[in-house]
């Protein structure tokens, strides 16, 4: 029986995964604490006979590789899907089971449990995302166990748990260099006392960039980070044991950031050269975060979890963006020999002709502010019966969030391979808000008979949404309803074999005002689970059955605009996902950790259409989904004992289309298979001093990772890091 009087326990694990350097010198408080809820999925041991798929990636595989890429950390799970853009993963496009990858628009996300993206409802494309640094644990959750954590439930939720309050006075000083300028510190420290905890922490980390301009400017970035934690809870013997936990966060973006790759040919020679018409592109952001989170333990069976939240991020990206009379940037990259007064502009090896708008640069500044708000309540009922036993959560959310954008554009010439501004062309190109507000009603009920752990669920989502476009003065209102109900079950079948199975809705919601149906899919899973004392393995073939697949416009997107939203139709998506891990404990003190990932999809298009949206165009039944590899995988082998720990990884992405298509990938675009080889190498010099040396992409391959938004782009390049650790 799982008693919620055992959740302190459970909860002081996830203090555990937060802190594993601390554990030895941290002792434990005489009072019993409740800590503030930061995963969602129970922790590893609630994972391992869960009706459904997930995986949390604790504080010590964070660690293996030091990765400040959410790109690479997902690496470690089947059935998530990145799309490359900018090497460092400063905007991942993130995909779970077949939904689109794009911006990571499809998942939800959060932070301890909180929806994190600028606005999930209303513009999920997710332009911020948690820094890794700050992160204790990653949680991916998929199939029927997403229900809880909606609005997207197509595919699946990540949550970034970030690190608890220690339990006695401590800090840490992270200091990492490497290539190309790279650098990032991390400073935390925090203090708890019988009924006071609080903590603290300040990072910093960019790089000057591996792309080159001409004029020798930066293509690099800098991210800064300031968060704190303050806690209060109630001493003693109470009836109704309590706390409260504050975190505050800021944190901001400058990146010289562009959507322009290049040239198939130009790629060839150089992959890391940037265009000319590239040299003034920079992104600027900022994000400010106020949670409160409130546990209250009613009775020993019933605990009551409130998250207040508030969070606003501001977004200004200045980028190269086609030509005054919209000749589209693709267009010209793709049949350069007819346009080639246009590719030579960009390159900067040829000058604008003055008053001739086909050869005026578009630079757009597209000026966004977001905020997302709500209070989200959940009661844990842990229910013990004569022949079975339940915990059953039951919650509620409120939302509002919303997207204020303000497009300009400006005319600029080439002039000797330098953007010039003489005032030919200023305009307008989008202003409009759009805004939801939505309520969510959840329940979940967990049955634990004998073998068996039965999970089932259901949500239900009322969306209001209105979209107001001041330019056209019109307004245009929506109204989205709809039930998700989702089961898994799991039985053990032997002491360390288990088998599972599930099937739920899944659903993403159209945009306010938009005309387009919201997405809605059948998923369907099943699986088997082995486990004893050195070998873990998981192996689950899904399949995903969509009503209707959504297309969403970007600003990169041509023939429409942004937030426009496109029906897809029915599509269906399936494979296999198999997971693994084998510890070989060596006599001579040390031990061989091995650990494999695979994953295998396919996907059809069931109509034959045309679509507006560019991503798409001519469709053809039978067609796969642009950006779905075939194959991904990663392979990890390691020695390590108490003082050293040597790691090396190798990961593989098949190729991809980059338009719909059933024929040899080959005959159209699409994007190279990629295998890259990481290495790490850890020094555990003293208890309180750590140093580690990792190289990304060893063997420097190169490959075409993406065309999107316009032209193929380059993954990163051979780099090299050094670390240092000190806790104190």
């Amino acid at each position: 029986m799982k008693k919620i009087a055992g959740l302190l326990a459970l909860v002081s694990s996830a203090n555990l995964i937060a802190q594993p350097e601390d554990n030895a010198k941290n002792t434990a408080p005489e009072t019993p604490r409740i800590v503030e809820e930061v995963l969602v999925t129970g922790g590893q041991e609630a994972i391992d006979t869960l009706g459904g798929s997930a995986q949390l990636l604790d504080q010590e595989v964070l660690e293996q590789f030091d990765y400040t890429d959410l790109n690479q950390v997902m690496s470690f799970v089947p059935g998530v899907y990145v799309r490359q853009e900018d090497g460092y993963g400063l905007r991942p496009n993130i995909g779970i089971r077949g939904a689109t990858s794009d911006r990571s628009q499809k998942i939800t996300l959060m932070e301890d449990g909180v929806l994190i993206s600028p606005a999930p409802y209303t513009a999920p494309a997710a332009y911020y995302i948690p820094n890794i640094p700050r992160m204790a644990a990653v949680e991916v959750i998929k199939g029927p166990s997403a229900i809880l954590h909606g609005p997207h439930t197509v595919g699946g939720a990540i949550n970034f748990a970030t690190k608890a309050i220690p339990d006695e006075a401590g800090g840490e000083i992270d200091a990492t260099i490497g290539s190309d300028a790279y650098h990032k510190l991390r400073v935390q420290y925090g203090d708890n006392s019988e009924q006071f905890g609080y903590w603290v922490e300040a990072l910093t980390y960019g790089a000057d960039g591996f792309k080159e301009l001409e004029n020798g400017d930066d293509t690099g970035f800098v991210r800064n980070d300031l968060n704190t934690k303050l806690q209060w809870r109630t001493s003693g013997d109470v009836d109704m044991p309590q706390q409260f936990t504050l975190k505050l966060g800021y944190a901001d973006e400058e990146s010289d950031e562009t959507y322009l790759g290049l040239t198939d040919e130009n790629f060839d020679d150089d992959p890391y050269q940037r265009y000319a018409a590239s040299q003034l592109d920079k992104f600027e952001s900022d994000h400010s975060q106020i949670h409160l989170d409130h546990v209250i333990m009613i009775s020993d069976t019933f605990k009551l979890n409130s998250k207040l939240y508030w969070n606003e991020f501001n977004r200004s990206w200045n980028k190269f963006d086609g030509f005054i009379d919209n000749t589209p940037a693709n267009t010209v990259l793709n049949n350069e020999e007819d346009y080639p007064n246009l590719i030579g502009i960009i390159r900067g090896e040829q000058d604008s002709t003055p008053g001739d708008n086909r050869e005026l640069i578009d630079i757009t500044n597209n000026d966004r502010t977001y905020g997302s708000y709500g209070l989200q309540v959940s009661g844990l009922f842990d229910i013990a019966g004569d022949k079975f036993d339940q915990e059953l959560t039951v919650g509620a959310r409120y939302h509002y969030d919303y997207v204020d954008r303000y497009h300009t554009v400006k005319g600029y010439r080439m002039e000797s391979g330098q953007l010039v501004d003489y005032n030919d062309y200023s305009g307008l190109k989008g202003d409009n808000k759009a805004d939801t507000t939505a309520l969510a009603l959840f329940i979940q009920d967990k049955i634990f008979w004998d073998a068996w752990e039965i999970t089932a669920g259901l949500r239900y989502e009322n969306i209001e949404g209105k979209f107001e476009d001041r330019e056209a003065n019109t307004d245009k209102d929506s109204n989205q309803s709809v039930f998700m109900p989702g089961i898994g079950v799991f039985w053990q079948y032997t002491e360390t074999v288990g088998l599972l199975a599930g099937v739920n809705k899944g659903f993403s919601p159209a945009g306010p005002g938009s005309e387009a149906d919201p997405e809605e899919s059948i998923n369907y899973e099943a699986g088997i689970r082995y486990e004893n004392d050195a070998l873990r393995t998981d192996v689950i073939g899904f399949f995903s059955d969509y009503d209707n697949l959504i297309g969403r416009c970007r600003a990169s997107d041509t023939a429409c605009d942004v937030g426009d939203e496109f029906n897809g139709d029915a599509v269906k998506i399936y494979g296999v996902e198999a997971t693994g891990s084998y510890y070989i404990d060596l006599d001579s003190g040390y031990s061989l950790p091995l650990s494999a990932s695979y994953t295998y999809t396919r996907s059809e298009f069931q109509e034959t259409f045309r679509s507006d949206f560019s991503q798409w165009g001519d469709v053809q039944e039978g067609d796969e989904l642009p950006y779905l590899p075939r194959n991904i995988a990663r392979v990890q082998a390691g020695i390590e004992s108490d003082i050293w720990q040597y790691f090396v990884a190798v990961k593989y992405t098949d190729q991809m289309r980059d338009v719909p298509g059933q024929d040899d990938i080959r005959e159209e675009a699409y994007t190279d298979a990629l295998t890259t080889v990481d290495m790490s190498l850890s020094w555990n010099v003293s208890e309180s001093l750590l140093t580690q040396f990792t190289i990304d992409n060893i063997f420097d391959e190169e490959a075409v990772v993406s065309r999107r938004p316009f032209g193929a782009r380059p993954n990163k390049p051979r780099s090299y890091y050094a670390r240092v650790k000190y806790t104190f």
